[in-house]
């Protein structure tokens, strides 16, 4: 059912732009400390994590104690945790469209009878 509701696009049309393409950055608290292998940099240790699930390094050459949070922006905040992405603005709108003229079309075919 959650395809089906017109809800659904509508919230995802809205808060994909209201809040889309922002940056992110954590606080003290929020970072995950992380000691890479020797002779490794944060940045390379973490680089194919980061590339398949996203966030970022605090400092990417460090050696010892990688500062990492694990999103880097709302978007990826978004798509993981809600299923909201800002690139469906258009498709959201068609489809909220093609509801809104179903239902009139179905309104308007129906009061004659």
């Amino acid at each position: 059912m959650y395809h089906v509701s017109p809800f659904r696009y509508l919230i995802e049309a809205l808060l994909g732009q209201a809040v889309g393409k922002q940056r992110i950055n954590c606080s003290p608290v929020e970072f995950v400390t992380i000691n890479p292998p020797t002779g490794l940099s944060c940045g390379k240790f973490l680089e194919a994590y980061m590339t398949a699930s996203g966030g970022y390094v605090q400092d990417e050459n460090a050696t010892t104690a990688c500062n990492f949070c694990s999103t880097r922006t709302t978007d990826e905040l978004m798509a993981r945790n809600f299923n909201i992405f800002y690139q469906h603005y258009w498709r959201d709108f068609g489809i909220v469209m093609a509801y809104v003229g179903v239902n009139v079309s179905c309104s308007v075919g129906w009061i004659g009878e």
